[in-house]
């Protein structure tokens, strides 16, 4: 029963998952049984596969992309933000972290509150903190926003500009930040509870659920318009934007699954499960290979040639 009761509370927790025009990325559990780090980082490389950027012994509370590196926030006390330089091996286009396999803590971060979320505003981190109400601060934990209050409340990106919504009795008002306070906007009823704001091509996306099914609603010039709907995935799950819409979804046996969303037409493709494949051998690891392979034989052949041989000797 308490195993029951805490697959269901994790299964409600979001995903952590994070894209940009360079992918998409996100935490999956290992098997249970397993040897070793509980969490993977992991990187969508195809459509059906992933290879896992890095190892974690706790799942992240925040996570984020920018340019090259990705920043997640350690469940810990207090909370610490770490980054991981990514780069691409030419010879597979592979994305690994450098150091590899391994990220750097940056500072601990002494803000009152849960951490929601992880954005960047003119390339420096922003944290979304739950104390009461949502309220953005950067990283030496000054706050830049007033508090949004409210049921669900979100915050997003717009272009380079914050932006929120908060949902009180199944109407989500919009938000806009003007001079570190926050203006509210435009009302629209939804059907459900709202789990999301996501921003893709400039639109305001409202992610929301009713019992199993999860809408898409895209937000323009006052109107709403339905993207795309779909059944709720098992475990954690979250929609990502990438260079289009990806919905995760990640179970606590290590299953997951993904499927992407067409952009504007919300056409869905199958969902499939994701299989790891596992990192080639770096170019420079393999020429070293080689390279100490050849210059053993030639060494073995040289010491060979050199040893005198046997000189058979007459009975006198």
């Amino acid at each position: 029963m308490i195993s029951f009761v805490l697959a269901s509370v994790l299964a409600t927790q979001p995903l952590m998952a994070t894209g940009n025009d360079a992918g998409v990325w996100f935490v999956r559990d290992t098997e249970p049984g397993m040897i070793g780090p509980q969490h993977e980082l992991c990187h969508q490389i195809d459509q059906d596969t992933f290879q896992v950027v890095l190892p974690l012994a706790k799942r992240p509370i925040a996570l984020a992309m920018h340019g090259q590196t990705l920043w997640f926030v350690g469940d810990s006390d207090p909370p610490i933000l770490y980054r991981a330089r990514l780069v691409e091996n030419q010879a597979t286009g592979d994305l690994r972290t450098v150091p590899r396999g391994r990220a750097t803590a940056v500072t601990p971060l002494e803000i009152q509150g849960l951490v929601r979320d992880l954005v960047f505003m003119q390339d420096e981190p922003v944290f979304v903190i739950d104390n009461g109400g949502v309220q953005c601060f950067d990283m030496k934990g000054l706050a830049i926003t007033s508090e949004l209050t409210g049921d669900d409340a979100h915050v997003a990106m717009q272009g380079s500009n914050l932006i929120g919504a908060v949902s009180n009795m199944n109407i989500v008002t919009l938000y806009t930040l003007k001079d570190g306070s926050w203006q509210a906007g435009e009302k629209h009823e939804i059907n459900g509870e709202l789990q999301d704001l996501v921003v893709h091509d400039g639109w305001p996306l409202l992610i929301t659920t009713h019992d199993d099914l999860v809408e898409i609603i895209g937000l323009q010039q006052g109107k709403q318009m339905k993207i795309s709907s779909f059944s709720k995935p098992s475990g954690r799950w979250s929609v990502v934007d990438s260079d289009g819409l990806h919905v995760l979804g990640v179970e606590r046996n290590g299953t997951s699954t993904a499927f992407s969303i067409g952009w504007p037409s919300g056409k869905r493709t199958e969902p499939v499960d994701l299989s790891e494949q596992y990192g080639s051998v770096e170019a420079i690891e393999l020429t070293m290979m080689i390279v100490t392979t050849v210059i053993f034989f030639v060494v073995l052949m040289l010491i060979l040639s050199r040893k005198p041989k046997n000189i058979k000797k007459n009975d006198g």
